[in-house]
């Protein structure tokens, strides 16, 4: 999806290039946006989700989760993204995340009994 031009004109290829994506995708299928690090963003499609009181039709979502393991967050809005972003971007989840690291590389020590 890295060779679609961003800008004005861009936006519109996207949206189709992914509208055609969405349409050729099974349910829970998933496809690797990007990974920086050990964290990697799918698009996943969500499969169609009844309720009594209503029915959502098929839907794209981000997933973000590690490399390591198949859980994650789902994120189907622009806006969700943005407080996500915002909220790990504050210092006071910064400074914690590099404390629990500092704590964390203490114990990295493994002991085996014999």
């Amino acid at each position: 999806m890295s060779d679609v031009p961003v800008g004005e004109e861009g936006k519109e290829a996207l949206l189709s290039k992914i509208e055609e994506i969405m349409e050729s995708m099974k349910e829970w299928e998933r496809k690797p946006l990007v990974q920086v690090g050990n964290a990697i963003v799918e698009l996943v499609k969500l499969p169609k989700r009844e309720s009594k009181k209503r029915t959502e039709p098929e839907r794209l979502a981000l997933h973000i989760r590690l490399a390591d393991s198949f859980k994650g967050i789902f994120i189907a809005g622009y806006d969700d993204l943005k407080d996500i972003i915002e909220a790990l971007s504050s210092k006071t989840v910064l400074d914690v995340a590099e404390a629990i690291e500092t704590i964390n590389r203490k114990k990295r020590v493994v002991e085996f009994k014999l």
